[in-house]
């Protein structure tokens, strides 16, 4: 079976999100396109979770990584917003109730860093109850959060418990988050995109990414995913919104 490095998986996410984003600007949401564009879309999510825990496991300081998560965030959400609303958010809060996908994941890695911390457990309890609630404002809400613990302490367990996990999570959280807010059952449906993206990790060797020659094309391939977040939502927005 060919096996896919952590650089490779992250190209198929962002392909799978340039997808996901053209669908919602362009694609009429009562078509069989705009449901198998999204489908495909939801492959990002669980795929840019799974990265982040390999990213927490493998990086040199994860303050900076945390810190760097964070910052990207602040960058990309007036541009997230726009995205999303199609105008500029009439107030802060307006914005920040609204928070952006690397928002969610910079949560889910403080749940994460707080849960194998050497706090008692009482702190370490309420501080992690206050961090994940904060996970409702940014995209996919709980789902990262979810998704990244299960990729962690998982991480070391047979692949066979990992697919059951998230899959049966998946499968039973999804509806309780996102059904209220879709017309019917129906269009909902193509959330379960989620479970395909079980392909390409059960397809990870392991590895983060090929040798890279210097270190500019090795920061170049660090910072790449977040540049392009906002950017091609920039591009998505100018060429097809009036």
């Amino acid at each position: 079976m060919t096996k896919l490095n952590a650089n490779q998986i992250k190209v198929i996410a962002i392909i799978a999100m340039t997808i996901d984003h053209i669908a919602f600007a362009i694609v009429p949401y009562d078509t069989a396109m705009y449901f198998l564009m999204r489908c495909i879309g939801r492959l990002t999510a669980p795929l840019m979770s799974f990265l982040l825990v390999e990213g927490f496991c493998h990086t040199r300081s994860r303050k900076k990584y945390l810190f760097r998560l964070f910052i990207f965030a602040v960058i990309s959400q007036p541009f997230y917003y726009f995205f999303v609303f199609n105008k500029s958010p009439e107030n802060l809060i307006q914005c920040l109730f609204d928070m952006n996908v690397i928002f969610t994941l910079a949560i889910a890695l403080s749940c994460l860093t707080v849960l194998i911390s050497m706090l008692p457990v009482i702190k370490k309890t309420f501080l992690f109850s206050l961090i994940i609630s904060l996970a409702q404002f940014g995209d996919w809400s709980y789902m990262i959060p979810l998704w990244t613990m299960i990729f962690f302490f998982f991480r070391k367990c047979s692949t066979k418990k990992m697919v059951l996990v998230y899959t049966f999570v998946s499968i039973t959280v999804l509806p309780i988050l996102f059904l209220k807010s879709l017309d019917n059952f129906l269009l909902f449906l193509y959330n379960y995109g989620v479970l395909l993206a079980l392909i390409p990790i059960s397809m990870y060797n392991g590895k983060r990414e090929k040798n890279i020659s210097t270190p500019l094309k090795k920061k170049i391939n660090q910072y790449f995913f977040y540049a392009y977040y906002p950017l091609h939502m920039i591009i998505i927005a100018l060429v097809f919104y009036k």
